[in-house]
């Protein structure tokens, strides 16, 4: 219900000119957008972010409908709501609340690629049956407490189905408690996808494994020559073979192509994007790129990597790609939705337990001991180092006047990374280029 005449703009308000005149406006703290495309709105449009320049109310028309829009939608706001206090609030509501289990599963530490810029050092490690077991006897013991409203696991490596069998009887054996409980549980595996062959694709439906990560870097010479398989030979055939395997299928499923790319991936990245839209144009595959980055890894030195404005450029460019030749994008939620940009390490129902139980936090550097902040035992005792759990959880203090500020503050809520902040660093934030990517996205797909 509206209490005055005079409203104010959210501070967290979007408002994007678009190449052909009209605007794209969002909402990063409740994700709404909306296209304008109506000459009078666009007029008005002007004038209330010049207004909004020099801090003034914004006097409501309950005659038209854009004013109607904005207010459903808190664009525009009442005078007296403190809008950073509520992202503090539905942060609080929406994450730190949330009872749902999300687990990583380091299925292997080893894996039948060498892609030239992965931070992992492999070893001959998979999951234990001891591990698969805890993991068992804690749903039995927190499902039958109604601790969980729902569970998600994630498969992760190294490549997660080198145990492929091992891995299935768990999956099977979770879904059936879960099945017991009437608890809903989705699977999902960041993999080359190169041993998902179509026999295997058919057994992880089954057990509720629906939602995949696959990097395509580029074309076959590209691709083959950063992701090649352990023994130097080119890895794309087999992974595109199976791609076009799933295509073929009938399941429900979500795999998103994934493409990490760098100057040379970007300079052709019309042809590679042009190739899937003709091999994969189906609602169940979605694009994702992101920059390749040095990770921390011994491979660092070796790579190039773009920097500075050249990311923002070549992330522009990509995106009008893909968005003229009319792509699904899986990119959106994680840039437009309030708290999606928040790592996984930072959330206090997320944990990645490795091959021997330990329960650690993030998946990057995984053997460092602050990374260690428990254990699950096999009679689903799960041992929590709640000292060592709270530097990675707790966020708030170290949120900085820009932050409050930062009109994209709900989406990354302070910071994507929290391993950093866990070894003692100031998280650190390129406030523009965050805010001008998320632009970027609403541009090009809002």
């Amino acid at each position: 219900m509206l209490h005055t005449d005079n409203l104010k703009l959210s501070r967290y308000a979007l408002f994007i000119p678009k190449d052909d005149g009209t605007y794209v406006v969002s909402n990063t703290l409740n994700g709404a957008v909306v296209s304008i495309d109506n000459a009078d709105y666009i007029e008005n449009i002007a004038e209330i972010i010049e207004s909004d320049k020099h801090n003034k109310l914004v006097s409501y028309n309950e005659n038209c409908e854009m004013h109607k829009f904005f207010y459903d939608n808190k664009i525009f706001i009442d005078p007296e709501v403190d809008e950073y206090q509520l992202a503090l609030y539905s942060y609080e509501k929406q994450i730190v609340q949330d009872n749902a289990l999300n687990l990583t599963l380091i299925v292997s530490r080893q894996c039948n690629f060498r892609c030239v810029y992965c931070y992992e050092e492999f070893k001959d490690e998979h999951m234990k049956a001891e591990t698969f077991e805890g993991m068992l006897n804690y749903l039995k013991k927190a499902l039958k407490e109604k601790l969980h409203r729902a569970v998600s696991i994630s498969l992760f490596g190294g490549e997660p189905f080198l145990p492929f069998d091992s891995l299935l009887a768990f999956l099977k054996d979770a879904k059936e408690i879960c099945d017991s409980f009437e608890v809903p549980i989705t699977v999902g595996a960041t993999t080359n996808f190169s041993l998902v062959t179509p026999d295997r694709f058919d057994l992880l439906a089954e057990v509720n494994c629906k939602f995949y990560q696959v990097t395509v870097d580029g074309l076959s010479v590209m691709h083959d020559k950063r992701r090649p398989n352990a023994d130097g030979s080119g890895s794309y055939n087999s992974v595109i073979s199976n791609l076009l395997a799933a295509k073929r299928s009938a399941h429900d499923f979500k795999i998103v192509i994934r493409t990490n790319f760098d100057e040379e991936i970007t300079a052709h990245a019309e042809s590679f994007y042009q190739y899937i839209k003709q091999e994969f144009d189906d609602p169940r595959f979605k694009i994702y790129f992101i920059n390749t980055k040095k990770m921390g890894g011994k491979n660092d030195d070796d790579i190039d990597v773009l920097e500075g404005a050249d990311i923002a450029n070549a992330f522009t460019h990509l995106a009008k790609i893909v968005s003229d030749l009319g792509l699904q994008n899986g990119m959106s939620e994680t840039f437009t939705l309030p708290f999606q940009g928040v790592c996984y390490a930072c959330k206090h129902n997320s944990f990645v337990i490795d091959y021997d139980g330990t329960v650690r936090k993030c998946t990057i550097d995984l053997d460092n001991k602050m990374n260690n902040v428990g254990k699950i035992e096999i009679d689903g005792t799960f041992n929590l180092n709640h000292a060592k759990h709270s530097r990675w959880v707790c966020r708030h203090s170290q949120f900085s006047e820009k932050c409050k500020e930062c009109k994209v503050f709900p989406i990354c809520f302070g910071g994507r990374c929290a391993l950093s902040k866990v070894h003692g660093a100031t998280p650190s934030c390129n406030q523009s280029s965050n805010q001008q990517d998320i632009e970027t996205m609403l541009t090009y797909f809002g």
